[in-house]
């Protein structure tokens, strides 16, 4: 066949067709990839179409010569695969409602026509509040920027409101960090960062930051970023609120086992104490935070005294501040 205008294009566009809309049950001829290409404004006969199948074939494409035409026989992801990422991107609270559905969509276009069609009849993305910074992957790209060049990042704060804004912390003041690593904790996503000011590892929630802006000069504290563990970092703080790191003992019933180690990991140091309680020694960023959660599953801090003693008060300050006479 003679040269003709978007012949170099025509074995990609085959492949594309493949993809798009070809599986073990909608196969494709010769003379519909002809007719697919016409529609693409793309001219081919079936011979030539024959080469290209054993073309891709060759080159390691899984296209298959069925018994009514050709088809993609395996993809990169399986359908499983495309549904729990379907729901854990519905799921993540820091993706706005319009980003959900613009990648849903990318998402459902890996899949056949069969898979993509129960994609879209079985996943149900929720409803969910809108993200207050559209620019969250932007400011993730620029966080792992930073990593690959060992840079220092530069950005805004924002804060809630009592009028339910977010705006700028600390009138706009422009932070200087070093990023150790991104990590994902309560459907949000942290950076973990070298406060250049503090000398202190401190976390930003990447949602509240603004202005993200990689600068010229190598990070700092690189010896304290490289003892950090990401893992270990989010279990030692309780919803991602900062305190003073110490080795304290809690005990707790029995039962609740499964619920701590859950929490803080197999790797905790776990003993009986007595017949229906539990003692577990974990590293942990005391806090408020750390205080409700022992409340809420009944645990208490039995070591070292001085936080034993601290929690007991904060116990005995809830009941005063809550108590019927107060609350009148």
């Amino acid at each position: 066949m003679p040269h003709v205008g978007g012949q170099k294009l025509k074995i990609i566009n085959e492949y594309q067709i493949l993809m798009d809309e070809s599986d073990e049950k909608h196969q494709i001829n010769a003379v519909e990839m002809v007719r697919r290409l016409k529609e693409r404004g793309i001219p081919a006969e079936r011979k030539s179409v024959y080469k290209d199948m054993e073309t891709l074939m060759d080159a390691g494409v899984d296209v298959v010569k069925g018994s009514k035409g050709y088809y993609i026989a395996t993809r990169v992801f399986e359908l499983a695969e495309l549904k729990l990422l379907v729901d854990a991107v519905g799921a993540s609270k820091f993706i706005s409602q319009k980003k959900t559905k613009e990648l849903v969509e990318k998402i459902t276009s890996l899949a056949s026509i069969d898979e993509a069609t129960q994609l879209e009849r079985q996943v149900v993305v929720p409803q969910k509040a809108k993200s207050g910074n559209e620019k969250i992957f932007y400011t993730i790209d620029v966080i792992y920027q930073c990593l690959d060049y060992n840079r220092q990042l530069a950005f805004k704060y924002q804060e809630w409101t009592l009028t339910k804004e977010m705006k700028p912390r600390h009138g706009g003041k422009i932070y200087h960090v070093s990023p150790a690593f991104l990590l994902r904790n309560d459907e949000n996503y942290y950076l973990v960062a070298y406060d250049n000011e503090s000398g202190e590892i401190r976390h930003y929630r990447v949602d509240k930051m603004l202005s993200a802006e990689m600068l010229i000069e190598n990070r700092l504290g690189l010896d304290v970023i490289n003892s950090l563990n990401n893992q270990e970092y989010v279990r030692q703080h309780i919803s991602m609120f900062a305190g003073e790191e110490r080795t304290v003992t809690i005990k707790f019933p029995k039962y609740l086992i499964g619920v701590v180690l859950d929490k803080f990991g197999t790797g905790i140091d776990i003993r009986p104490d007595g017949e229906d309680y539990v003692k577990a020694r974990i590293n942990v960023a005391v806090s408020p935070q750390l205080y409700g959660w022992l409340t809420g599953i009944g645990a208490t801090i039995c070591f070292p005294d001085d936080e034993a003693k601290k929690f007991r008060e904060y116990l005995e300050e809830l009941i005063v501040k809550y108590s019927p006479h107060q609350l009148q």
